[in-house]
């Protein structure tokens, strides 16, 4: 995932707790600028669920403080700018910070299951198995330029309908820096031009002010807006690759399809993923969250979307991978907050703002 953590104590015990479990909105945080030469850094219509029954959901639609923009891109920070800076050598070389890389599962069609160097805790029954595809066009990788760190960073993303057809939902935790962008259905190896569905210039993030990291109960909270910039021809994103439908989490234990992009360092073959069957979601103990098992979801997948009624392109979004220890103590265990009240309220205004 984007930055998951993969504390050993923390992430086993969470991780026990999940097995046997099995069977909101504030001010907006967003990366500071970077004053560095040479690049661009960033300066400071939904569709409802199909209805379903299951337990009232604890989130409140008002936002105890006023949500405020907290960061903006420079002006002259678009498409054009974003393939500039975006070379093939920076696309391919980017990798999530944070982590350290865990034993490499192989690169064929399903993974095996690996909690990162550490022994692995016993499969359950609801295990799903991951493998590589071609990717969908509303899904595909956040890449950034650290504040602190000249090197590159990535995550996973989707574009979701909304009003103006320019937002990406994403886990708050990939703390993006500068220079940041989005390119849908990112394939290994290809120049920004070359790119499926091209690059697209991020201009503003927003994200819940009770997202205070990815531990306790501020991890139920990892879930942020991006809004791109239009491309060259003056289209917004949503009308080039389509997009999701944000839907409320109607319960805790769901058949979902997740996507996502293991970290270059993880996986090899730099390319998208997904669970096959779709997997039954949980809910872990003592969080607003669900859990899921499914292997390959290393670094690099933070953000990624849990979709119900997924057709092969597009469907309703219910999750995404993160929350806690950054979506999950080890690569088959994943974790989503749930979608409630409070994130249509940071939807709402990032739609307007």
């Amino acid at each position: 995932m984007g930055e998951r953590s993969r504390g050993r104590v923390l992430g086993l015990k969470a991780a026990v707790g999940g097995l046997v479990a099995l069977g909101v909105l504030g001010a907006i945080f967003a990366p500071s600028a970077l004053g560095a030469s040479g690049g661009t850094p960033l300066s400071g219509g939904v569709s409802a669920a199909k209805p379903s029954g299951g337990p009232a959901l604890p989130g409140a639609g008002s936002m105890a403080v006023a949500p405020r923009l907290a960061v903006s891109a420079a002006a002259h920070w678009d498409a054009a700018a974003a393939a500039r800076f975006w070379t093939p050598a920076r696309l391919d070389q980017a990798t999530p910070g944070g982590t350290s890389a865990p034993a490499k599962s192989g690169s064929g069609a399903a993974a095996t299951p690996s909690s990162g160097g550490r022994t692995p805790l016993v499969a359950t029954p609801n295990m799903a198995y991951s493998y590589h595809f071609a990717g969908v066009p509303a899904t595909g990788v956040i890449f950034f330029a650290s504040n602190n760190d000249p090197s590159t960073h990535y995550c996973t993303a989707s574009v979701v309908n909304s009003a103006h057809g320019n937002l990406l939902v994403l886990a708050a935790h990939c703390n993006p820096g500068n220079w940041m962008a989005y390119v849908p259905d990112y394939q290994h190896g290809l120049s920004a031009a070359q790119q499926p569905y091209g690059i697209w210039a991020v201009r503003k993030v927003f994200k819940d002010a009770h997202f205070t990291g990815t531990s306790g109960a501020g991890s139920d909270y990892d879930y942020a807006f991006a809004q791109v910039a239009a491309n060259g021809q003056g289209r917004q994103i949503q009308s080039v690759t389509g997009g999701y439908a944000l839907s409320r989490t109607s319960s805790y234990y769901l058949y979902v399809t997740a996507l996502g992009y293991p970290k270059i360092t993880a996986d090899s073959t730099d390319k998208a993923i997904r669970c096959s069957p779709n997997v039954r979601t949980g809910k872990l103990p003592g969080y607003r969250q669900m859990v899921m098992y499914c292997t390959g979801f290393y670094g690099g997948t933070s953000g990624g979307p849990w979709i119900t009624y997924f057709n092969g392109r597009t469907g309703y979004i219910v999750g995404l991978t993160g929350g806690l220890y950054g979506g999950g103590p080890n690569s088959w265990i994943s974790y989503s907050p749930m979608f409630d009240d409070r994130i249509f309220s940071l939807f709402a205004y990032a739609q307007t703002h």
